[in-house]
């Protein structure tokens, strides 16, 4: 007489025997003895929630084990309508601004269940909407937008076309909620410290005029001098990129203005490393006859000499509340038929969540000579 543990031993021996290169979750049930629909429910992350006996579930798993099985991720995001994954996009991996950015992103993504995958645009349109599309198409559960004024690039009609939900790192227009930093208020601040140590000739080393961070931090800028009645002098603030290159040929310029500032506002900490390598080079000391400041204070900035002044932005907390954000904007069953009233159920899809940034006094800056 067969045993019914007999029986399940030929059926996974024929399985195996059955010169399939990869196990289905067909060769699975016939091994098993049970329906496709009992071996996906099963082996469902959620299977607790099906009414299915221990034993049954048991015996299902032993015999994927046995097998060999790997689920297709794919054929279950598509039954599941999830697929547990986040996109992220950046401008600008390199820009040491955001590898903290990222961390703070993905240690709470793990937590939460998800893998993120990372998209660098080089602050590029066509690449960004190329990439938006490819995370859509690929049924990403959400999507983290890093960096300002990125609604001007991007093809809404792209997210709505997939329901996708969209947290977005800096100041936008979109509908959609956002983590951000007051710039303005922080260009506001270090202008400040600069005009309090004695500073009336303060020139701004900035990025591109397209970047609303860079526009924001101007503003900033401005309405410090005006608060201090000094005037706005236009040919002391420099466009450029973001990068150490831009803060250089800033720097080796406003060094040869015929008047020439005692202090440089730099947009960031990068471009604060330009100019400060331009100042050496021109034999300029810092800050005896020239105070310098950055923005963000990345990891390296208190290890220059002279260690930079700057502003902390909380980059880590940035990335861990925005994806925090995003995570609770997807609901436990995701649909493409979701109503509008059900898309904004109980969130603030306008909202921006502000955090602080600070003044961080190093020894680049001082009095005037």
């Amino acid at each position: 007489m067969v045993t019914g543990e007999q029986k399940k031993r030929t059926r996974a021996s024929r399985a195996q025997a059955s010169g399939h290169k990869t196990v289905s979750i067909r060769d699975v049930a016939e091994a098993a003895g049970v329906s496709v629909a009992t071996v996906s429910r099963a082996l469902s992350a959620d299977s607790e929630s099906f009414q299915m006996r221990a034993e049954t579930r048991r015996h299902v798993l032993e015999t994927s084990a046995a097998l060999g099985y790997r689920p297709n991720d794919l054929a279950r995001a598509l039954l599941q309508q999830r697929t547990s994954v986040l996109g992220v996009i950046v401008p600008d991996i390199s820009n040491p601004y955001y590898p903290g950015m990222v961390r703070g992103i993905e240690d709470v993504a793990s937590l939460a269940g998800y893998r993120i995958v990372l998209c660098n645009t080089d602050r590029e349109p066509e690449r960004l909407n190329r990439y938006l599309e490819t995370l859509v198409k690929s049924r990403v559960d959400g999507v983290l937008i890093a960096g300002g004024a990125a609604d001007t690039a991007i093809d809404v009609g792209i997210l709505d076309q997939y329901n996708t939900k969209v947290v977005v790192v800096g100041r936008h227009g979109m509908h959609c909620p956002s983590v951000q930093v007051d710039n303005v208020a922080a260009g506001e601040a270090i202008t400040a410290h600069l005009i309090a140590l004695g500073h009336r000739r303060i020139a701004f080393a900035g990025g591109p005029e397209s970047s609303r961070t860079m526009q924001d931090r101007v503003e900033g800028y401005r309405r410090a001098l005006t608060a201090h009645r000094l005037a706005y002098d236009e040919s002391l603030v420099r466009a450029g990129e973001f990068d150490e290159d831009s803060g250089y040929g800033a720097a080796r310029a406003l060094t040869r203005l015929p008047d020439p500032p005692t202090a440089v506002v730099s947009v960031n900490d990068r471009v604060a490393v330009g100019v400060l390598a331009a100042l050496h080079d021109e034999g300029v000391p810092v800050p005896g006859r020239m105070s310098v400041t950055g923005f963000d204070d990345v990891s390296f900035s208190s290890f220059l000499r002279p260690k930079l002044t700057t502003v902390a932005v909380p980059t880590y907390e940035i990335g861990s509340t925005a994806a925090r954000l995003l995570v609770d904007r997807i609901p436990a069953g995701r649909s493409e038929g979701a109503s509008e009233e059900d898309e904004g159920a109980g969130e603030s899809r306008d909202g921006a969540t502000m955090l602080p940034t600070k003044v961080v006094v190093r020894d680049s800056s001082g009095p005037p000579a």
